[in-house]
């Protein structure tokens, strides 16, 4: 009997619901994350590495080749792929992700910012420039659990 309250934990335990996601580039862990709000706190004009877990605003329509992520600070977070070696599909607004990859923030050049604001199909805003740039390694989206 004395056991009872630890085979319990055990089993209620195995029993949580597991999340499940699609990788995409690298193979990550959904473990160690911080959110985008610790992220925006962090990151800095120095080259770093990060792990961050966030909901996807935007992603490029014609090829997936990046996305950003939704925040409350009003920040500018672009995700782009390593080596251009890997790409999203065009259909995940609005789902969460895990990134991991090199980050800093930067000014990008205005006509990047420009061909950014194209691919997403919205107007040039000079403050499109002010961002904070990741190249993820890897990127892993969280499935539909409605779907399982």
């Amino acid at each position: 009997m004395k056991y009872l309250p630890v085979v319990l934990l055990l089993i209620l335990g195995c029993n949580a619901p597991k999340e499940n996601f699609t990788n995409h580039g690298e193979s990550i862990t959904s473990e160690n994350v911080i959110s985008t709000i610790d992220f925006i706190n962090k990151v800095n004009d120095e080259e770093q590495v990060f792990k961050v877990r966030g909901v996807v605003e935007e992603v490029c329509q014609k090829k997936g080749c990046w996305m950003t992520l939704k925040n409350e600070e009003g920040a500018n977070i672009r995700i782009t792929f390593k080596d251009y070696g890997f790409f999203v599909p065009k259909d995940i607004n609005g789902q969460e992700v895990i990134v991991e990859g090199v980050a800093k923030k930067e000014i990008i050049d205005e006509d990047v910012a420009k061909h950014y604001a194209e691919d997403g199909g919205k107007e040039y805003d000079p403050s499109m420039k002010n961002s904070i740039t990741l190249v993820a390694n890897g990127v892993l989206i969280k499935e539909d659990q409605s779907a399982i």
